[in-house]
């Protein structure tokens, strides 16, 4: 279905936002130990979108803060696509 909507190289540009991830750190989670324990339709997503995701979190950081992280990203993202994005 997202295929249809987005198109066959959807995959290439998207990327999953996971927000509140303070709250996984307040459990006593890394990032990684919380994907390690993530639900497998979480997982199936991730694989699918080549495992570009961006963890925000919602109190520690300054709006300001979360764009650069967020931007810093999503450039990553955009070099590892050989400087292609798409625009939807």
């Amino acid at each position: 279905m997202l295929q249809e909507l987005l198109g066959p190289t959807w995959k290439n540009f998207t990327a999953v936002f996971l927000t509140h991830t303070d709250k996984v750190e307040e459990a006593g989670f890394s990032e990684e130990e919380y994907l390690h324990a993530a639900s497998d339709t979480l997982l199936t997503l991730l694989s699918s979108v080549q495992h570009k995701y961006i963890f925000v979190e919602n109190k520690a950081h300054t709006l300001k803060q979360k764009r650069v992280t967020i931007l810093r990203k999503i450039m990553d993202f955009i070099r590892q696509n050989s400087y292609q994005a798409s625009i939807q």
